[in-house]
């Protein structure tokens, strides 16, 4: 791996520090207090898509929220069928109310109520089921998230530490606010490769 060494060199400055008590008072920023500086670059767009992890754990959520969303849509159907028998039902009634006592009509109206009361009360059940769901969702996806990123900056210590010793390595992702960098100091290749071989290992336990 080529590593890219930038050297920065910082001169020495005096900055005149105003104050009643000390006017003359300067502050020196010496050339050599950073001293050598290398500066590697990667690539963390390419990370999150194409390390195994992230995939792993796309596919995790991908298998929760079509579950979730399968639940609600099988509730949703029930609740229309119900609201459906309840409507043929009522349709039905009307065809041979006339033929029903008083009581029997009193009744079968009493248990016509009964029913859509029921269906109300279970739509709303629904509506607050949907919305657990969505809430499920968020935080599954921010803890993953969270356990990816984690990891990724864990290995990128270790392998910093191991292989290139940079003392900067930044992000080129789009919203890292990089405009350019040398195509030399991307260590985004050689570092997926680890991660991955890395993975691989862990994922068969």
């Amino acid at each position: 791996m080529k590593k890219t060494l930038i050297y920065v060199a910082l001169i020495a400055a005096g900055i005149a520090v105003s104050c009643q008590t000390k006017p003359s008072e300067t502050s020196v920023v010496s050339a050599d207090s950073f001293g050598e500086i290398t500066i590697a670059m990667i690539d963390t767009d390419s990370i999150f898509t194409y390390y195994d992890m992230a995939d792993d754990m796309r596919r995790e959520l991908e298998a929760v929220e079509k579950r979730l969303t399968d639940d609600l849509q099988r509730q949703v159907r029930n609740l229309q069928s119900e609201g459906q028998k309840l409507g043929t039902d009522v349709e039905n009634y009307k065809q041979i109310g006339h033929t029903l006592t008083l009581s029997e009509q009193r009744q079968r109206e009493t248990q016509f109520n009964n029913r859509d009361e029921q269906l109300q009360r279970r739509q709303v059940e629904i509506q607050q089921l949907e919305q657990r769901y969505m809430q499920q969702l968020m935080e599954l996806r921010a803890q993953k998230n969270q356990e990816l990123e984690d990891k990724i900056f864990s290995f990128i210590e270790t392998y910093n530490k191991a292989n290139g010793n940079f003392s900067i390595i930044m992000s080129k992702a789009r919203s890292s606010g990089t405009l350019y960098s040398l195509p030399s100091m991307d260590i985004t290749a050689p570092v997926l490769e680890a991660m991955n071989a890395e993975y691989k290992t862990i994922r068969k336990k």
